[in-house]
């Protein structure tokens, strides 16, 4: 079709209504973007609750156009206030748009890089060690949950500085409530009627007091930390770092502000980076010549081919399926004009399983990112342009930590040899079985010791 005529209710159509549309993709979003992406081409638009006909691009060159519109044109924010504005709040950066995104991000950038992220890596290897000295033999064991027992340590660390190692515990323990949502919970985040509120016992009234006892934990530590003196303690956490950030015109965050970029932090710093490394040895113990490759390079001491098996489970196996962006002014995006207002889906599952950016694309093959690195606009499960995800260098970081630490103590192997399925879980995309595997011996560490003298060091 030519620009004249290709217009979005020219693009064929999913027939389903919007709610169905819904719970198919609350069910599993892999399959629901191939399956539509299969029967109709790389673009199409479909009926979704709050945001209409849709339109769902996925090819990698349009996905380029969306990712390089300017941020007044495309809003990436409002696309995804609607079902993340429930859990983060209206202030978090993920959720802003144009300026006020501009000014936010570049307050919660300047701690997330350089020495300040090496910083941490020792305590993540540290509180790794001390779940690999527990890890039973012989026996099937999920890692999903033990992944974000040391993400949450670790990212809880960065924020806080574990000041008050009750008040983290207590916070472990209540932030899934924020991610692994229930369908009704899930309900609520999109409609007015699912936030009715029938008493503690009610999936959506649980869900709301559990949210408010994590945000009166966060605005006790605001409230200790904002009269805390320089001298009374270690100022190097990021919430130390945000209350003394300034913007241009010298202004700070306000307490609300704070709140929704920690809960932002330490939610998309815990359980996304525990899916994804839970994601990786799952990839791992069913490829064994990349298993033995990496080890043999962990040992070596060499990272090279650990950053291509996390790139290489990450276009395989993304955590989240889709980027998404709505439209201010009619926008022309690979030949069809899209009327504002309109939203724009990028399945990234579709885009990193095409054979012609990837060949063999079903294949676990990490020896493809070994070359190069990934494509800003093939290779997207930290976003791309200028809403890249803030954390994204230390989601990479925790997760080179871990792997490295756990191939270096243990061997693992698969419990089964049936590969796990993606599903939804809540926002996310997690195995179906959570990471099963089996640790089959204990092997020494580069210092000779074993993990459990290490742990104990």
């Amino acid at each position: 079709m030519n620009v004249s005529t290709c217009r979005l209710v020219d693009l064929p159509a999913v027939s389903a209504p919007a709610t169905v549309n819904f719970l198919r993709w609350s069910r599993s979003q892999h399959r629901f973007w191939d399956e539509q992406a299969a029967e109709l081409g790389p673009a199409y638009r479909l009926a979704m609750p709050k945001w209409g006909d849709t339109a769902v691009l996925t090819g990698a060159e349009a996905a380029r156009q969306v990712l390089k519109l300017a941020p007044e044109v495309a809003h990436a924010g409002e696309a995804y206030a609607t079902v993340l504005t429930q859990s983060s709040g209206i202030h978090s950066v993920i959720v802003l748009d144009e300026a006020d995104h501009l000014r936010m991000r570049k307050l919660i950038l300047s701690p997330l890089h350089g020495q300040r992220l090496a910083n941490w890596e020792d305590f993540a290897e540290q509180r790794t060690l001390d779940e690999v000295s527990q890890l039973p033999l012989h026996e099937p064991i999920s890692l999903r949950p033990i992944f974000e027992r040391i993400t949450m340590s670790v990212i809880s660390k960065i924020v806080f500085g574990m000041r008050d190692p009750a008040r983290g515990e207590e916070l472990r323990m209540l932030l899934p409530t924020l991610f692994n949502l229930s369908r009704p919970v899930g309900i609520g985040y999109i409609s007015r009627l699912g936030r009715i509120d029938l008493g503690p016992w009610s999936p959506w009234g649980a869900f709301r007091r559990k949210r408010d006892r994590i945000d009166e934990l966060i605005y006790s530590e605001i409230r200790e930390r904002r009269t805390e003196t320089p001298a009374e303690g270690d100022r190097s956490d990021l919430l130390s770092m945000l209350l003394e950030a300034r913007d241009e015109e010298g202004a700070g965050m306000s307490d609300v502000e704070l709140r929704d970029q920690l809960v932002t932090m330490l939610v998309a710093g815990h359980e996304t980076t525990a899916t994804s490394t839970a994601w990786a040895v799952e990839r791992l113990v069913r490829s064994p010549e990349v298993m033995s490759r990496l080890v043999d390079e962990v040992d070596a001491g060499r990272t090279e081919y650990l950053d291509a098996v996390i790139k290489e489970t990450m276009r395989v196996r993304p955590v989240v399926a889709q980027i998404g962006r709505i439209l201010t002014t009619e926008t022309v995006i690979d030949g069809c004009v899209l009327p504002a207002g309109t939203m724009i889906i990028i399945p990234m599952t579709v885009i990193h399983r095409d054979p012609d950016l990837y060949p063999d694309p079903q294949v676990f093959r990490p020896e493809r990112f070994l070359d190069e690195d990934p494509g800003g606009y093939t290779w997207l499960p930290f976003g791309g342009g200028v809403r890249r995800c803030p954390g994204a260098s230390l989601a990479l970081l925790e997760m080179r930590v871990v792997l490295r630490t756990i191939l270096r103590n243990v061997t693992l192997a698969a419990d089964r040899p049936e590969s796990e399925q993606p599903v939804t879980r809540g926002i996310t995309i997690v195995p179906d079985r959570s990471g099963r595997v089996v640790v089959t011996s204990n092997r020494s560490s580069r210092d000779g010791h074993r993990p459990e003298q290490v742990a104990a060091a």
